[in-house]
């Protein structure tokens, strides 16, 4: 009797592990989930997923992936049935495309007789095939979809299938967004006469992303589930450390959850222990990759913040909210990002009162820039007077023009350096003299010519020792 038991639970368990929550649908390894942390988390991530396990959860998380990733998962559940679920994401311009390949197997099964005699040896194997593609509809908006191919097999018999998930995400604020998917809508399985219909499945919930400190960082999620009419809450959180190490906690459908994952580079490892009240403990492990790190994310931010910042400069506003939007979209909590946003959005708002400042402005410019091209050819002309009267006209019209200044500092410097050197001609002049009139003992007039000197040149050093000597002479000649 007890072997009979035994040989039952475990045709039970490979058909479908899942069957005792769904009230007895088909294709209920569906329900699995896909990838170590949702499963940690209580299986809460309608609204979290964004990586390749989103292709399970909420096909419009696909949407936010920043880079390709795969991800394969393997699950040890009870006797020796084991589910194994891969999954991959590849952003692209056009949407991110993905897929998932889920095989629940329950492993060689001896099979008896009705005599209870041993007969040949089978195996059941129940599998699903997707293909994913989700777009972002605006910095808000994401929408996702699923094609999968269902199939079950139970020894010599087969049934398939064709199923669509529908998905969709919202960010309500930078920090809260708000997810739903109806999954498994298709044709029902049918096993020679019996048919059974997929689980029909309804996930809403909102998740929560929290920066903690510098570089940790706290995910919280509640998601409503209804699988073929047996609705549940699920709650999920998880706390990540400098994008290292991972806490995980959850509860779904009453049952405790809990996990840890890490990060190595590209690679992450996770882990999730489901308890269940009847069959003891599951385990679930997954091993990701990604083609993009933290710090590859970072550069990206970077490069779009400093191609943000050069197109607000040049008061090219619609350029600059395109690139910061960008950056956003890597990280919404990003605060450099969030501030230019702002900046460049009242900017643009500005635009038509601007546009008209600007059409004044270019109509100023025309003008001076017809008066700096009269006082350039009055420099080339060493007529640095009338270059000065000209460049003055360009600044009344625009006052502080940085080119009009400049211009005029250098024809000033040009006039100074001319004066400079026609005082020291004459002042060299009267020198001359002075000296021919002291060789002649003509004191007298040789003071006068030194005090033209100074009248025009008052810091003529050698203008100045000589009017010294002079009033020495002149003394001299007076005590004879």
């Amino acid at each position: 009797m007890r072997k009979l038991l035994l040989i039952n639970l475990c045709l039970l368990l490979a058909v479908s592990v899942a069957q005792a929550a769904a009230g007895g649908t088909g294709g209920n390894f569906l329900l699995l989930g896909g990838g170590a942390r949702g499963l940690a988390m209580g299986s809460a991530q309608v609204a979290l997923a964004e990586d390749s396990t989103a292709v399970f959860w909420n096909p419009a998380g696909l949407a936010r992936a920043d880079f390709p990733d795969l991800n394969y998962t393997h699950d040890q559940w009870y006797v020796d049935v084991n589910h194994q679920y891969f999954g991959v994401a590849y952003p692209t311009d056009n949407g991110t495309f993905g897929g998932s390949y889920s095989l629940l197997d329950s492993g060689d099964i001896q099979g008896y007789s009705a005599t209870g005699s041993p007969e040949s040896v089978f195996r059941t194997q129940d599998s699903a095939l997707s293909f994913s593609w989700a777009r972002k509809m605006n910095e808000r908006l994401s929408v996702g979809v699923n094609l999968k191919t269902i199939s079950e097999s139970l020894e010599n018999t087969q049934a398939t299938s064709l199923a669509l998930d529908l998905g969709v995400l919202f960010d309500l604020t930078s920090k809260v967004r708000f997810g739903a998917a109806v999954q498994n809508v298709g044709q029902s399985l049918r096993f020679i006469t019996e048919q059974t219909p997929l689980p029909l499945t309804l996930r809403a919930g909102f998740s929560v992303r929290n920066r903690v400190f510098t570089d940790d960082r706290l995910n919280l999620a509640a998601d409503y589930v209804d699988d073929s009419n047996v609705p549940a809450l699920n709650f999920g959180a998880e706390y990540v450390f400098r994008d290292l190490l991972a806490v995980r906690a959850g509860i779904s459908k009453s049952a405790l959850r809990a996990g840890v994952g890490v990060k190595a580079a590209y690679f992450g490892l996770d882990y999730a222990y489901l308890s269940h009240d009847d069959l003891g403990a599951a385990h679930q492990v997954s091993l990701s990759y990604s083609f993009g790190s933290r710090d590859t994310k970072r550069a990206m931010i970077l490069d779009y913040m400093a191609l943000a910042k050069a197109y607000y400069n040049k008061g090219r506003y619609a350029e600059a909210v395109v690139e910061t939007n960008k950056a956003l979209a890597l990280d919404p909590q990003d605060a450099d990002a969030r501030a230019l946003l702002t900046k460049a959005t009242r900017a643009l708002e500005g635009g038509a009162a601007g546009s008209v400042e600007e059409e004044v402005r270019a109509e100023k410019e025309t003008e001076v820039n017809a008066y700096l091209e009269a006082g350039r050819k009055f420099m080339a002309e060493a007529q640095y007077l009338e270059a000065i009267t000209e460049y003055n006209k360009a600044l009344r019209i625009l006052p502080s023009h940085p080119e009009t200044v400049s211009l005029i500092r250098q024809a000033q410097a040009k006039l100074e350096a001319e004066v400079s050197e026609t005082v020291k001609s004459e002042a060299k002049a009267h020198l001359g003299l002075a000296l021919k009139y002291i060789a002649t003992d003509n004191y007298a007039e040789a003071l006068r010519e030194v005090d033209e000197v100074l009248k025009i040149d008052p810091g003529n050093v050698e203008a100045l020792k000589l009017y010294k000597k002079l009033k020495k002479l002149m003394e001299i000649e007076e005590q004879k």
